[in-house]
C-alpha cells in the first residue's frame, strides 16, 4: 500500500501537467474561433473621433453630478453639499475612520494597443478640519489617487496608511498587484516614516506611503481649512506636479511638489484606472471633505468592442498563465514539502537564524572554540549587545599553585557566584555539526528531537537549533527544477555550563573536590541516567557517558551532556545501523568489536560504573580497584587527595567504589539497572558480594535487556576530544 501511495503521489504532478495541456488546447481553439469572427470588417461609424475624457463635479450643486457616477467605500458618504471621506462630525465615534470616493467608471490611463499615455489634470477643492478643543491631536490625512479599476479599499488601511496602503504587518512597505497606486498625499500626522521635523507635508507616492518619491514639508497645522489643489501630468516629460493653494489662509504661500514618473509609465498601473480620494484617521481625528472636483484627460474613453476583444484575449491568456502558475506552485509545494519534511517535525525548540549565531560567535572564530568532539565543534556564543567581539574569558577561580582541598562545595559555590545567572544568561554553547554525510539531515533532526523531549535538571538544556541552508526564499521555492542540493550547515544551541567538566576537575585541576560534592555528583549522574532509561518513552541510550561529558555548574551540580551520540530506543527492537560510538576506557567491552554491536541499557550502566570509579578512585584503573576489592582492601583504592580534606564518609566512599565495580562487570547480565544503582546511592540498599555474583549464572529479574544492533567500524571507537558544552578553566 505504501509503495502504491508513493507512486500515486509521484505521478500527481505529471497528471496535472497533462490536464493543463488539454485545457490550453481547448482554449486555443475557442479563442481562435472568436478572433476569426471578430476580425471580420465592421461598418465604419459616421461619427467623429470621440472627445477627450473629462468631467466636472460641484457637490454644492446637485445638477452637476449623479450619485451613480460615484463609488463610495468605507466611511465615505455624501452629506449635503460635500463628500465626507471619513467622519462628518467630531462627536459621533470619529476615531479609526477610513473612506474612499472615486469616479464610478474606468478612466483611460494609456492605450494598450498604441501605448499612448494620457496627459491629465485634476482640480479639486477640499477641506481638512481640526477640532478646536483637540488641536494637538489630529490625523492622519488624505490623498488624491490613481489606482486599479474598480477601486477597492485595502483591508486594515486606516491611520497612517491613509485608506490606500494595505497593512503588511511590517512585512512589506510597497503595495503590489491590484493594490498599486499613484497618489498625492496631504499628510497631517507624523508617522515613523514621515519627516520628523513637522506634522504636515505633501508628497507623491508610488505604491507606498512609507517611501514617498518626493515630499514638501509644511509648517505644522498648515493643512487646516479649505484648500484648492491642482494635479497635472505631462505624458511627454512624464512630470507629475501638484500645486496647493491655501484658500482660508492666504498668508501662507502656495506650495508645490513634483516628480518624474519612471519610464515606462505603463508599468505602474493598468490601461484603465480608478481615480478618486481616500482618507483615514487613527486614535486622533479630523474631518476630510471634498467640495468640488474636475478632471480632464487627453485620451478618449476606450471603444467597447475593442475592450471586449482585448478582455477575451487578455482573460484567456491570463487564465492560461494562472493555471500554469498554479500547477507550477503545486509541484513546487510537493518538492518543498519533501525537502523540508524533516524540519516540520522539529517541534518545540527555537529556530535560530544563522546570522544570529554568526554574530554571537564572532563569525565562528577559532578564539570562540570551547570544545571539539567526534560530531562537531562547540563555540561559546554571546547574544548581549557589545559583547560579540573578543575571545571568551577564562576564569582561574583563584586556584593556588599547590594542590589543596577545594572549597567548591555547593554552598561556597553559590555564595561566590550569586549573580552568575544575571551575568551569563545570554551566553550559550553553539554546537556545529560536522560530517553529516550519511542519510541527509535525518541524524541531526533525530538528535535534536531526542534532546528537546528530554527535560531534566541534570541534563544540559537545549535552547534551539539552526539549519543554515533551510532559510530558503521565494526564488528557491519557484525555481525547484533547477535548484541544486546544497550541503547544509547544522547547529544546536545549548545552555552554557561555565564551571567546566568533571574530567578537568578530577584529573587536571589542582584544587580537589571534596567527597560530599563528589557523592552528590554521582547521584546527579545516576538521576539523569534513570530519567533517560526509565522515564522517557521510548527510552534513550546515551552511549558515551564519561567525565568529559559531565558538566558542573557554579554550584557543582552535575549535568549530563553531549547527546550528539544518543538515539531513541525503538520498542520493537528494530536494527539501527550506525558508526560505532563511545570512548575507550568507558565503553562497554561487549561493544568494542568488529561487525554488529548490540547497545543496550547495561552498556550505559557500564560507563556509569567506570565514572563512579573515577570519582572515588581517581587515577586508578578498574583492574587495580578490582584487585584490592578481591583482597578486601577496596578503601586503599580511594583518591589519596580526599584524606584530610574535609568531611570524608569512608563507608559511603566504599559503597560507591563497589557500586562502580558492580555496574562495570564484564557480563552485562549481572550488572544492576540504573534504578537499582540509584537505590544504592540514595537509600543505602545493600550491595551484593561481587565474588559470589561472578560465580553464579542467574540474572536479576529486574534487568532490562532491550538492545540496539549497530554496525561497528572496529574494536576501538573514536574518542571525543573535549567537553563540548562547558568552559574549561585555565
Amino acid at each position: 500500500m505504501s509503495s502504491l501511495a508513493t507512486a500515486r503521489s509521484s505521478n500527481a504532478p505529471l497528471l496535472l501537467l497533462f490536464l493543463l495541456l488539454i485545457f490550453v488546447s481547448l482554449l486555443h481553439i475557442c479563442v481562435g474561433d472568436y478572433l476569426d469572427d471578430a476580425s471580420a470588417p465592421a461598418p465604419t461609424p459616421a461619427t467623429a473621433t470621440p472627445s477627450p475624457f473629462s468631467f466636472s463635479f460641484d457637490f454644492s450643486n446637485a445638477s452637476t453630478y449623479r450619485l451613480e457616477d460615484l463609488r463610495f467605500e468605507g466611511d465615505a458618504t455624501m452629506h449635503g453639499d460635500l463628500v465626507d471621506l471619513t467622519c462628518n462630525t467630531f462627536g459621533k465615534n470619529p476615531k479609526f475612520c477610513t473612506g474612499r470616493v472615486s469616479y464610478g467608471h474606468p478612466v483611460p490611463f494609456y492605450d494598450n494597443v498604441t501605448g499612448e499615455v494620457a496627459s491629465f489634470q485634476a482640480r479639486f477643492t477640499f477641506a481638512i478640519l481640526i477640532d478646536d478643543y483637540t488641536m494637538n491631536y489630529k490625523g492622519d490625512g488624505m490623498t488624491f489617487f490613481l489606482g486599479c479599476y474598480p477601486s477597492t479599499m485595502p483591508l486594515n488601511s486606516g491611520g497612517g496608511n491613509l485608506g490606500i496602503m494595505p497593512d503588511g504587518d511590517g512585512k512589506s512597505r510597497t503595495a503590489f498587484g491590484n493594490d498599486r497606486f499613484i497618489a498625492v498625499e496631504f499628510d497631517t500626522f507624523n508617522n515613523s516614516w514621515d519627516p520628523n521635523t513637522t506634522y504636515d507635508h505633501i508628497g507623491i507616492d508610488i505604491s507606498s506611503v512609507m517611501d514617498s518619491v518626493n515630499t514638501t514639508v509644511l509648517d505644522s497645522f498648515s493643512l487646516n481649512g479649505s484648500m484648492t489643489a491642482t494635479v497635472t501630468f505631462d505624458n511627454t516629460t512624464r512630470m507629475l506636479v501638484a500645486n496647493l493653494h491655501f484658500d482660508d489662509h492666504t498668508y501662507i504661500a502656495p506650495v508645490q511638489v513634483s516628480t518624474q514618473l519612471p519610464d515606462p509609465v505603463t508599468t505602474l498601473l493598468p490601461p484603465q484606472v480608478a481615480i478618486g480620494f481616500s482618507a483615514a484617521t487613527g486614535k486622533d481625528m479630523e474631518l476630510h471633505q471634498i467640495l468640488s472636483w474636475s478632471f480632464n484627460s487627453s485620451l478618449a474613453p476606450p471603444h467597447k468592442d475593442h475592450d471586449m476583444k482585448a478582455a477575451v484575449v487578455g482573460g484567456s491568456l491570463g487564465g492560461v498563465v494562472a493555471l500554469v502558475v498554479m500547477v507550477w506552485c503545486i509541484i513546487a509545494c510537493f518538492k518543498w514539502t519533501r525537502s523540508t519534511s524533516h524540519e516540520a517535525r522539529t517541534g518545540g525548540p527555537k529556530r535560530f537564524e544563522y546570522r544570529e549565531l554568526a554574530s554571537a560567535t564572532d563569525n565562528f572564530s577559532k578564539e570562540r572554540v570551547i570544545g571539539r568532539g567526534a560530531f562537531g565543534e562547540v563555540y561559546r556564543g554571546t547574544f548581549s549587545k557589545g559583547s560579540s567581539s573578543g575571545a571568551p574569558s577564562r576564569e582561574s577561580g583563584g586556584m593556588s599553585s599547590k594542590e589543596s582541598c577545594s572549597s567548591s562545595s555547593k554552598d561556597s559555590g553559590a555564595s561566590s557566584n550569586s549573580n552568575s545567572k544575571e551575568s551569563y544568561s545570554s551566553e550559550v554553547a553553539v554546537k556545529k555539526i560536522l560530517n553529516e554525510t550519511r542519510g541527509g539531515n535525518m541524524d541531526f533532526f533525530a538528535e535534536m528531537n531526542t534532546i528537546s523531549e528530554a527535560k531534566h535538571k541534570n541534563l544540559v538544556k537545549l535552547k534551539g537549533w539552526c539549519c543554515k541552508d533551510s532559510n530558503r526564499n521565494m526564488l528557491d521555492f519557484m525555481c525547484w527544477c533547477c535548484r541544486k542540493k546544497k550541503d547544509e550547515e547544522l547547529f544546536l544551541v545549548y545552555e552554557l555550563v561555565r564551571n567546566g567538566n568533571l574530567e578537568h576537575h578530577l584529573h587536571e585541576n589542582e584544587q580537589v573536590i571534596q567527597w560530599p560534592t563528589r557523592y552528590q555528583i554521582a547521584k546527579d549522574i545516576g538521576s539523569a541516567l534513570v530519567y533517560l532509561h526509565h522515564d522517557c518513552s521510548p527510552y534513550i541510550l546515551h552511549r558515551d557517558i564519561k567525565p568529559a561529558n559531565i558538566l558542573l555548574d557554579n554550584n557543582f551540580n552535575a549535568k549530563l551532556a553531549d547527546f550528539g551520540l544518543s538515539r531513541i530506543g525503538n520498542q520493537d527492537n528494530a536494527t539501527l545501523v550506525t558508526t560505532a560510538v563511545g570512548t575507550e576506557g568507558y565503553i562497554d567491552p561487549q561493544c568494542r568489536k568488529s561487525g554488529k554491536v548490540k547497545f543496550n541499557l547495561s552498556s550505559d550502566v557500564y560507563s556509569f560504573g567506570i565514572v563512579l570509579l573515577d570519582i572515588t578512585c581517581t587515577r586508578k584503573s578498574r583492574e587495580q580497584v578490582w584487585d584490592l576489592y578481591v583482597r578486601g582492601r577496596v578503601l586503599e583504592a580511594a583518591d589519596d587527595r580526599l584524606y584530610g580534606c574535609g568531611d570524608l564518609d569512608m563507608s559511603q566512599l566504599e559503597r560507591v567504589a563497589i557500586l562502580g565495580l558492580w555496574c562495570s562487570l564484564p557480563d552485562s547480565r549481572k550488572r544492576p539497572t540504573s534504578q537499582e544503582a540509584m537505590e544504592v546511592l540514595e537509600r543505602g540498599v545493600s550491595l551484593p558480594d561481587l565474588n559470589d555474583l561472578l560465580n553464579t549464572t542467574s540474572v536479576p529479574s529486574t534487568m532490562q535487556q532491550d538492545t540496539y544492533t549497530t554496525s561497528s567500524s572496529g574494536p576501538q571507537a573514536p574518542p571525543s576530544d573535549e567537553n563540548p558544552f562547558g568552559e574549561r578553566h585555565a
